[in-house]
């Protein structure tokens, strides 16, 4: 038994992510087709049925960031690209996280009309079977029980705590499997989702003080500018505060136009997943329509990867910490 480095045993990676073993096959291989899927197998079926799906309606340059946005499967995205995304600091977004299953619990929270017992109906089963599909990534299980406890604090009528929600987190992961704290994924997850507890809040205070941006707390167009720019420069910075160390050593790299990348593209990212999740509904009553909206989406899709090569491609987009 070999890891993918080729050394004996199973690499702590892989342990982290629930692996323990890796048989890899010798001669020919033989498959057969089940008469039945079994229950545990509809996610994976699902998700190949959704790859298959976008595959037809997106086009070729657009088709692999769509499938990474929406399922976390990266292998559609080239070398070049992920670069680009890794050098300009948002490399998250193509990797199913704590974003995208917020954007998720939004819509959810949204098409129950707010009512808080349809969006427990609704939200807990779902938000279950969308980390199943997505490959039950530490990040994604991490981001679906901090949810899963907002949702029931919500119907409970009780007072949601961040911290605790995370560190509860943290204490159930851990007890399933106590070598997921190896994996780089759990590490970053529970890192940016600290940071943006503990700073976040501080520093979009700071920001809106009148001696700087001023308090915004009016209605105006103006006013409401100034609260999302405050905002989601406070997320970002306070996400890096603890990911930066983790990435300078897991990854070598230390984006340094990873602040302006993400305010230039997360407000997009919001739009794109949720556009690809109609298009997986349109496509179910009509593929033609649904290609016409991928073909729609696209341009939100060409915009972030031309900003992430853009900014990529500037002088110390990154600096390197360790040696090649």
């Amino acid at each position: 038994i070999k890891d993918t480095t080729g050394k004996e045993g199973v690499s702590p990676q892989h342990k982290g992510n629930g692996i323990f073993l890796i048989g890899y096959p010798r001669g020919e291989l033989y498959h057969r087709i089940a008469p039945e899927i079994p229950w545990y197998g509809y996610p994976a079926y699902l998700a190949a049925y959704i790859k298959g799906l976008l595959q037809s309606t997106f086009p070729e340059d657009t088709v692999g960031f769509a499938q990474a946005l929406l399922l976390g499967d990266t292998s559609l995205i080239d070398y070049e690209t992920d670069t680009a995304f890794k050098l300009s600091g948002i490399r998250h977004i193509i990797a199913v996280s704590g974003l995208h299953v917020s954007i998720l619990f939004a819509l959810i929270y949204l098409m129950a009309g707010k009512n808080r017992v349809l969006t427990a109906l609704i939200g807990l089963p779902l938000l279950g079977f969308f980390a199943m599909v997505a490959g039950l990534s530490p990040s994604v299980i991490r981001a679906c029980i901090m949810h899963g406890l907002m949702i029931l604090a919500m119907l409970w009528d009780r007072e949601y705590d961040p911290l605790t929600a995370l560190a509860f987190a943290a204490l159930v992961m851990l007890v399933m499997n106590p070598i997921v704290i190896t994996d780089v994924g759990f590490q970053l997850s529970f890192a940016c989702m600290l940071g943006i507890l503990l700073y976040a809040t501080k520093i979009k205070d700071w920001l809106l003080d009148e001696d700087r941006l001023g308090c915004a707390k009016g209605k105006s167009v103006k006013e409401k500018m100034v609260r999302w720019f405050a905002g989601s420069i406070s997320v970002s910075v306070g996400a890096i505060v603890f990911s930066t160390p983790l990435a300078a050593l897991h990854f070598g790299t230390v984006s340094l136009v990873g602040l302006p990348a993400n305010l230039l593209t997360l407000w997009v990212v919001n739009l794109v997943f949720n556009g690809l999740v109609m298009v997986c509904i349109t496509y179910l009553l009509s593929p033609v329509a649904a290609s016409v909206l991928a073909s729609i989406l696209s341009w939100p899709i060409r915009y972030v990867l031309g900003t992430a090569k853009l900014l990529a491609s500037f002088p110390l987009a990154a600096v390197y910490t360790r040696s090649r």
